[in-house]
């Protein structure tokens, strides 16, 4: 433990201003003389990735995605997931996770919108805090991101986001609120954009008078991966710690602030006590960041991230087949003979979206692989089918492992890191890549310079079919590459060591426009390959991604139809993948990508027994599924983008093993124009200032926003189906005529009866909506403020209470600047979903 007034005394006014920087892209100064060691931070959304240099990252855990969490409306599965990289920090030697993200689903196109867990902001609060609690209980810090209204890609470094102050508390700022009130989070990341003018990183108002003076945090703010903009607004505003190093912004700039008198050494030293706290909190000079990092893979840890997988599953549509007499769904192996698998998504794994989120997981299946095992268990008469019917990809696709050859004949490719920015240099450090996708975020081996150095890649590609094969490069600094047939000349693939190839949105912006070239290829004959790379950008992020694009059949849709329908069943896995949902950029549409709507709707014309997986980490449009449609699918789930287990448990759906848990935590537009933020989603671009991005919709979001137009979604928030059925009985309240000063102490609890109806188990989500009656000030028609999830049993019978406290009823008051709670009558509405229809009860109260 720090003696942090010694430790404060111990450093000069530049010691303090470079520890309040970073070192390298994941680690801070270490100040030894004075007793202070390094801090570690690790990615965190979808498990921790550690410091893995290019392709070379330390295995982890991949939990599911934010969305599919946030599906599961289970706080106390959230508690074991951060328990479970709680953990995994430790084995990472991190001190720090980043995360988890908060920001809302303001629109479904958000290119991060896998990342966060829902539209609502209750959930979303819930959840975070739960999350929280018990990563830090393993005395980790959290980093609740992005603070705040970083709820879209586009211009996210510039935009400003202009939103009026009750939907900037009642929306945006709510979750935020609640993981440091209930949570008791240690440590917030400040956003990218400017909010009301300013950037969120030296912005006052959002860093020291909300969230310090007013909520009381007593943590520390790390900024956004190059997100501080100059240091006196930063320092001044609260900012702890810009990230990453080496430093840009702070360092000698602050030093140079203070001693011009427009920052204090006293603001500076605050700043230095607040890491301090954080580095007393994680034990940080116990924990060296220096040991190995860990991999474990826990069959425990497994069972525990399927789970969560089955739980954010979401049942969208199970009708009953005429043919069938009875839903598709669950699968029933002792009728099938047969099973038809279409779509790309089913023989790789789309478990998570790119960017930040994204890590090297242990090992995974396939859907396909793991139903051909599933009912190979079963049987061995089940005859499984595979067909592509489409490709979805929009680059050429990164090469898989077993098709690379380094030049001494091992699986992947060589990589040869070169220090500085000759490519030709003698090598620093030699390994192997599994992968042609090679990304580096400011890692690197040891021998190597993390921000200035070069590699050359060499290996083969080994076809498995003839024909011509398309092979694509894109890169964030200068390349050149040479693909070479057997006996053949070579090819050039890219000429670039100037970098004059344009750049595009891929990989945040640094990456070039693909360079393509064919080569004819022949089955089991090796293409021989051969890239010189180095990086550019000087800020350590770099990559390099080399695809191959097989050629198709001509007839390769229609093959897959044929399939479908020779088949029992068909299963389509449809989706998108991490070159549609990503960070950096969002979506354009909200359609399927490629000719998937239209392979869906062939093979339900084909075979009426068709199950769709939608494997996609946000909404898509889906028209296929609906009732006016000429051959509605059937059978309708979605996993989004559901970890390591991902396959597993979707089998485990599937099969009728598990039931479906997952409710909707997004409401899914019928179209892209349909949703509240399509009109101002596209930020004005003024010639004399940033991008500006107004927040129009004010309150009225998700579900909020259906309801007030009376549009119909194609599904609301709180959707999903139960394999088992329950009858809800006539619920209770506690009392209904409170007063709104008691409803602290004395909050309504509202018990609902629930009864199994059925042979299987019904997971059941009382949600509990608050309707206000004659409100004073402009508000939703229903606002989501309490949910209750339970399995119950066949035969049994339970009851679930829910609990609505000032919470559950309060506004936020422009004029007082504080949450009051109005007199007056509220509706209590009980429900499946927040749909209109779904209503099952409601119980008038009136607070006075």
């Amino acid at each position: 433990m720090i003696d942090i007034e010694a430790a404060l005394g111990a450093l000069s006014l530049d010691d303090k201003c470079r520890l309040v920087a970073g070192e390298t892209n994941w680690r801070t100064h270490a100040f030894p003389d004075a007793g202070i060691p390094q801090l570690k931070m690790s990615d965190g959304p979808t498990g921790l990735r550690g410091e893995g240099h290019g392709s070379a990252g330390t295995p982890g855990v991949a939990v599911p995605a934010g969305i599919t969490l946030g599906a599961s409306w289970d706080a106390d599965l959230l508690a074991e997931i951060g328990d479970l990289l709680g953990k995994e920090a430790i084995r990472k030697r991190a001190h720090v996770v980043l995360g988890p993200t908060v920001n809302l689903h303001r629109t479904p196109v958000g290119g991060r919108t896998f990342e966060c867990y829902s539209e609502d902001p209750e959930l979303s609060g819930a959840l975070a805090a739960a999350y929280v609690r018990a990563v830090q209980a393993h005395d980790v810090a959290v980093t609740v991101k992005h603070f705040v209204c970083n709820d879209t890609e586009v211009d996210r470094m510039t935009v400003n986001v202009d939103v009026d102050e009750r939907p900037l508390r009642e929306l945006y700022l709510r979750p935020f609120e609640r993981a440091v009130k209930e949570g008791g989070a240690w440590g917030i990341m400040s956003a990218y954009n400017r909010v009301g003018g300013e950037h969120a990183a030296e912005n006052r108002r959002l860093l020291t008078d909300i969230l310090r003076t007013e909520w009381g945090f007593d943590g520390y703010v790390v900024s956004d991966w190059f997100g501080v903009h100059e240091p006196v607004g930063a320092a001044n505003a609260g900012l702890t710690l810009e990230m990453p190093g080496p430093i840009r912004v702070y360092g000698q700039g602050l030093v140079d602030a203070v001693e011009r008198g427009d920052v204090t050494e006293a603001t500076v030293d605050g700043l230095v006590r607040d890491l301090l706290v954080v580095i007393n909190r994680t034990r940080a000079d116990e924990r060296s960041c220096d040991e190995p990092e860990e991999s474990v893979d826990d069959p425990a840890e497994r069972a525990l991230t399927r789970r969560a997988a089955i739980a954010g599953t979401v049942l969208l549509r199970n009708d009953t087949v005429p043919s069938l007499g009875r839903p598709v769904l669950p699968l029933d192996p002792s009728r099938l003979t047969s099973v038809a698998v279409i779509g790309p998504n089913a023989v790789v794994d789309r478990s998570m979206g790119g960017g930040s989120a994204s890590l090297t997981p242990f090992a995974y299946r396939t859907v396909l692989a793991a139903l051909e095992d599933r009912l190979g268990e079963q049987s061995s008469d089940i005859t499984v089918t595979y067909q592509p019917g489409v490709r979805i990809d929009r680059l050429t696709p990164v090469a898989r492992r077993q098709q690379l050859r380094t030049p001494s004949g091992e699986p992947g490719l060589r990589l040869e890191y070169v220090n500085g920015s000759d490519w030709d240099a003698p090598g620093s450090f030699d390994t192997i890549s599994p992968t042609s996708m090679l990304r580096f975020f400011g890692t690197t081996p040891p021998e190597v310079d993390p921000v200035s150095f070069g590699a050359r890649v060499t290996g083969s590609f080994v076809p498995d079919i003839d024909g011509p094969h398309v092979i694509g490069v894109v890169s964030t600094g200068p390349v050149e590459m040479t693909a070479t047939p057997e006996g053949g000349d070579p090819v050039v693939v890219v000429d670039d060591p100037d970098m004059l190839i344009p750049r595009t949105r891929e990989f945040f912006g640094y990456g070039s426009e693909e360079s393509t070239a064919v080569i004819d290829a022949v089955a089991g004959v090796p293409i021989e390959l051969s890239v010189k790379w180095k990086t550019a950008a000087g800020n350590g992020f770099a990559a390099l991604r080399v695809g191959v694009r097989t050629p198709d059949p001509d007839d390769l849709f229609e093959q897959s139809v044929a399939a479908a329908a020779a088949a029992d069943v068909a299963i389509v896995v449809v989706g998108t993948n991490d070159e549609w949902e990503t960070e950096g950029f969002d979506r354009e549409v909200m359609d399927l990508p490629g000719e998937q709507d239209e392979l869906v709707e062939a093979i339900v014309a084909a075979n009426p027994n068709t199950v769709v997986i939608v494997n996609a980490g946000s909404p898509v449009t889906m028209d296929w599924v609906d009732e006016e449609h000429p051959n509605p699918a059937p059978a309708v789930l979605t996993s989004f983008f559901a970890g390591q287990e991902q396959a597993e448990a979707l089998i485990d759906v599937l099969t009728g093993v598990a039931d479906p848990g997952g409710r909707l935590p997004i409401t899914y537009p019928k179209q892209l124009a349909d949703h509240a933020a399509f009109e101002h989603h596209e930020p004005e671009r003024p010639a004399d200032g940033p991008p500006q991005q107004r927040y129009e919709e004010g309150l009225f979001i998700g579900h909020r926003h259906f309801e007030r137009a009376g549009i119909e979604p194609r599904f609301w928030l709180g959707h999903g189906l139960s394999y088992g059925t329950a009858e809800w009985g006539d619920a209770s309240a506690s009392e209904t005529t409170v007063s709104a000063a008691d409803l602290g102490d004395h909050p309504i609890r509202v018990v609902v009866p629930l009864t199994c109806t059925s042979e299987r188990s019904a997971t059941v989500v009382v949600q509990g909506y608050v309707a206000p009656l004659a409100a004073p000030v402009e508000r939703p028609v229903r606002e989501l403020k309490a949910w209750f999830k339970t399995r119950v049993a066949p035969g049994s019978a339970t009851e679930v209470t829910l609990e609505f406290g000032p919470d559950a009823f309060h506004h936020w008051d422009v004029e007082s600047g504080a949450w009051i709670v109005a007199p007056g009558d509220y509706d209590i509405v009980l429900a499946t979903s927040a749909a209109p229809d779904a209503e099952h009860q409601r119980i008038r109260v009136t607070l006075t």
